[in-house]
């Protein structure tokens, strides 16, 4: 026998009940059900009342920050559902929320990046950082991106808020599952696009370092927790330095932003990309002996560190004071 369906569909019902906690200052409980698949299933009748779970998968990452207060939360959403679906008949009596089930980690390999999409999305030896913003700003974001690229980040820009193809969809998603950290660029109107909160949702779920920086807007949902860095997408020179130096200050990011940093020390191509990444040089600990002996050689071997005013200087001062004691390398 065909069990019988609940009379609405379980995307309408998770988007009204999203929308009802957006509404009422709940943005973490609503981006929970923004990024869960959703089903409604018959449990079974009692007097004429017929009783339904709605089941709610989501990504492990989202997953793990909810786990400890799961039964709560699972109780919280319940009295949702059942404040917005009245039907007298049909009674959601129960809300499950599980994690996705993961890819086995063969599966997970065979979907790795293809080295020809890889030099297409992302320039060899640098850090790969993912642009999250709104398309109205692209031609900011484009000149922000310019100058992460001064200090060794190869930054992907999706322009949001548009209708892409399915391609541009694919490139999308290429550079979501190969990015090693994410810059969430909070506009006064991020929100409201329709793509950037599922690429936050993406990051998060990934378990990838995110930078939320305030442009007009505060950490919202599930990013609300991080520390804000405020900027000015009126200064992308300004912005680019605050940005590495917040990755580099993080666990996960820390060593391949200051590997990036050495990198692009010794290839900058101007007297001026050279003072950009010795200013980031300078903002940042923790490079190990090799590399700062390398930071000492590039003002030999590059004639646009040597050249660059007052550059050198600064950078045999700094290594001369971080050069771990008695020499040798680490």
């Amino acid at each position: 026998m065909t069990e019988p369906e609940f009379p609405a569909s379980a995307d309408r019902v998770i988007a009204t009940v999203a929308k009802l906690l957006e509404h009422q200052g709940q943005s973490a409980l609503s981006d929970l059900l923004t990024n869960a698949h959703a089903r409604i299933e018959a449990m079974g009748s009692d007097f004429g009342v017929m009783y339904y779970t709605a089941f709610l998968e989501v990504p492990v990452g989202l997953f793990a920050t909810v786990e400890p207060t799961l039964s709560d939360l699972e109780s919280s959403l319940l009295a949702k559902f059942q404040s917005v679906l009245r039907y007298p008949h049909d009674v959601v009596s129960q809300v499950v929320v599980s994690a996705t089930l993961e890819e086995p980690m063969s599966s997970v390999r065979r979907r790795e990046l293809a080295a020809a999409d890889a030099l297409r999305l992302w320039e060899p030896k640098t850090f790969r950082l993912f642009l999250s913003h709104v398309s109205a700003h692209k031609v900011a974001v484009s000149s922000l991106k310019a100058s992460l690229r001064k200090l060794g980040v190869s930054a992907f820009v999706a322009h949001a808020d548009i209708e892409p193809a399915a391609e541009w969809l694919e490139e999308i998603d290429r550079a979501l599952r190969s990015m090693q950290a994410m810059a969430a660029l909070l506009t006064v109107d991020f929100h409201e696009s329709k793509w950037t909160d599922q690429e936050v949702g993406v990051a998060i779920a990934r378990g990838v370092s995110i930078v939320p920086v305030s442009l007009g807007l505060m950490p919202y949902g599930f990013i609300a927790k991080q520390q804000a860095l405020f900027g000015d997408l009126t200064q992308p020179d300004k912005l680019a330095l605050e940005i590495v130096a917040a990755l580099e200050k993080q666990r996960a990011t820390g060593a391949p932003i200051r590997e990036a940093l050495v990198l692009a020390l010794e290839v900058a191509g101007s007297f001026a990309d050279a003072r950009d990444v010795t200013t980031a040089v300078e903002a940042s600990s923790g490079f190990t002996a090799v590399q700062l002996r390398r930071i000492e050689e590039s003002v030999v071997s590059n004639s646009q560190v040597s050249g660059s005013f007052y550059v050198p200087a600064r950078l045999q001062r700094y290594v001369a004071v971080h050069a771990p004691a008695g020499g040798g390398s680490q």
